[in-house]
């Protein structure tokens, strides 16, 4: 399997936005028109690059490897800072004529 940035960078700021995100409880990640095998692989793919946190909660029935996720890490932090698109200036508007 090919990993999807965009899929990886949606996942990072759906843990970011999470209220829950850092309690220790356990978040539910879900990506609209994305099959939930397709992000759990990439919710692994993020965990063992350390760009979240969870914990490996893998069984042997399992067809991938199961991550609880708690939060985001400074990592993942600095990846979404680095990636995310500069913000626009506000359009200037005219004064008088």
């Amino acid at each position: 399997m090919r990993i999807d940035p965009a899929i990886c960078r949606a996942i990072l700021v759906k843990i970011e936005g999470d209220p829950k995100g850092g309690s220790g409880q356990g978040l539910q990640i879900t990506i609209d028109n994305y099959d939930h095998n397709i992000v759990g692989q990439h919710i692994a793919y993020l965990y063992d690059e350390k760009l979240i946190d969870g914990i490996n909660v893998t069984h042997m029935q399992s067809p991938y490897k199961e991550i609880l996720v708690r939060d985001i890490t400074p990592k993942g932090r600095k990846y979404l800072d680095e990636t995310e698109p500069p913000p626009q200036e506000p359009p200037k508007r005219k004064i008088g004529f």
